[in-house]
């Protein structure tokens, strides 16, 4: 079995090489199949081709990668080898691709949590010690846009343009008129299909108390905060009788006040922190209060019905916790907030249920789309300023392109489609709207990197008012948020515009 193995990965390494190197390979999102009728320009879309020439050849150089050991995010990079299971033998797999096309050796260093002060103190002492940086993107976004990481927009062999590539995050992180890019993510991150939000729904209770499928209100577009208030409101029973309330209490709602309330101004399409569309400065968006506060009431609503039950910090609610799914597991709660990885690793105590997924609901039915909020520690990647030799960074920049190439063919897959539709998804419906989950990602600065104002911190400001108790003056509280963030954010252009 070992030899068939090993056969097996040295005839895929030989198929995945020729196709990111020629360009001749079938577009993995082409469903045509295989018409000897059709054109290539017909069958590929170079979006999604990878184009290394094929002669690099790094006469096996080390690469230094210093990640961040996670939640959610530590297997990204890291196998024992095949026979691990299906996702650990695809990044081995891919990492073997990826060391043989360019003929290098990877060298991973795992860190807990000072991936950022330990390439800050290596790039003071001269450099040399790490190649590759993957961190979070919240904690990863300030020595970004403060000189720590390499402008990625001038390597001749990275393309962020390709769709392995996440196109909505380049934007984000790419700053100044002339477009400097410092970091990229994008399916080489488990943890950017891990560490999206769902709303989880008990199939069993909606049908026991005829309420539509949410199937169907999704994917007609009425799938709303008011009409989640709608089904969830007058579900509390105190199902043991102790007359307290408790987590094995009956409800409409589970969900939690820190990081699950982080998903819904995404959700909503609005925007406190902006770019200027010709300089790309960033700057507060005045504009947003007023909504924002009409969202933050639809909220409220929600948090403070008594059918809702709300795990209260970061103790109870944050990503590694699975105080939510369990509650929810209990088959007594009718809809939950939950990320991916919930679902991934309480499987076996979901499998007994009934249930299906949908998105975040949207602020109102007027909202063209749904939009969804991957958690702001997903994994960003990029190259540490202490790397100053060209040929080096050219190196690394290559090896970064392979990564996400192969990372898309092998490892998204076998996630994505193997893991995430085939095991956890329970019927076709689920399936079609985890497409649209995964079609509607989106992001957001003042989500995902507002850790760059210190001083104000948008996305942990927004926590307790969102699950806070209704009262007036929110659009005062957060229209006082300007001052300090524009000062901030004038020094970030301004840093980033003398480091172009």
């Amino acid at each position: 079995m070992k030899k068939l193995l090993c056969l097996l990965l040295a005839v895929l390494m030989l198929v995945s090489l020729a196709a990111c190197g020629t360009g001749e390979g079938k577009d993995p999102l082409d469903t045509k199949g295989d018409n000897s009728q059709v054109s290539e320009q017909e069958t590929v879309d170079m979006d999604f081709v990878c184009e290394l020439p094929d002669d690099l050849n790094y006469n096996n150089e080390t690469v230094n990668i210093i990640y961040a050991k996670a939640t959610g995010r530590e297997d990204e990079l890291v196998s024992e080898g095949l026979g691990y299971g299906v996702v650990s033998d695809a990044v081995y797999e891919r990492n073997e691709l990826v060391q043989d096309q360019l003929k290098v050796v990877f060298n991973l260093i795992a860190e807990d949590s000072s991936v950022d002060n330990k390439v800050s103190k290596d790039i003071q002492a001269g450099g040399g010690e790490y190649d590759l940086v993957v961190n979070g993107t919240y904690v990863a976004i300030t020595p970004a846009m403060t000189g720590k990481y390499l402008d990625l927009s001038g390597l001749e062999y990275l393309d962020p343009s390709k769709h392995y590539w996440t196109q909505g995050y380049n934007d984000m992180v790419t700053f100044t008129e002339n477009k400097h890019q410092y970091l990229v993510s994008g399916p080489v991150a488990l943890s950017m299909f891990r560490l999206m939000y769902t709303t989880i729904y008990n199939k069993t209770l909606f049908e026991a108390n005829q309420e539509t499928d949410l199937y169907e209100v999704v994917m007609n577009g009425k799938w709303t905060l008011d009409y989640q208030y709608s089904v969830l409101k007058d579900r509390y029973v105190d199902s043991d009788g102790d007359g307290k309330v408790s987590k094995n209490d009956s409800y409409g709602f589970v969900t939690g006040n820190i990081v699950s309330t982080d998903p819904y101004p995404v959700a909503a399409d609005i925007h406190l922190i902006i770019k200027d569309a010709d300089t790309y400065d960033l700057a507060f968006n005045g504009d947003a209060v007023a909504p924002i506060s009409d969202l933050i009431e639809k909220v409220q609503l929600i948090y403070n019905d008594q059918s809702t039950y709300v795990f209260k910090t970061a103790t109870e609610d944050d990503v590694g916790k699975n105080n939510i799914v369990e509650t929810f597991a209990l088959g007594k709660s009718m809809m939950a907030t939950l990320i991916f990885w919930n679902m991934e690793h309480n499987f076996s105590d979901l499998a007994s249920m009934s249930y299906g997924i949908a998105p975040i609901p949207k602020y109102s039915e007027e909202q063209p789309a749904y939009h969804s909020y991957v958690q702001d520690q997903v994994s960003s990647f990029g190259i540490s300023a202490g790397v100053g030799d060209e040929n080096r960074q050219e190196m690394l920049g290559a090896v970064l392109e392979s990564l996400a190439y192969h990372s898309y063919r092998i490892v998204r897959p076998a996630y994505y489609e193997t893991s995430l539709s085939s095991k956890y998804m329970q019927d076709p419906q689920s399936a079609e709207i985890l497409d649209l989950i995964f079609d509607s990602l989106s992001f957001d600065f003042s989500s995902s990197c507002s850790n760059v104002i210190t001083g104000c911190v948008i996305r942990d400001n927004l926590r307790p008012l969102l699950s806070g108790s209704k009262s007036t003056g929110v659009s005062s509280t957060i229209a006082r948020w300007e001052k300090s963030v524009s000062n901030a954010l004038k020094k970030y252009n301004n840093s980033l515009n003398a480091l172009s």
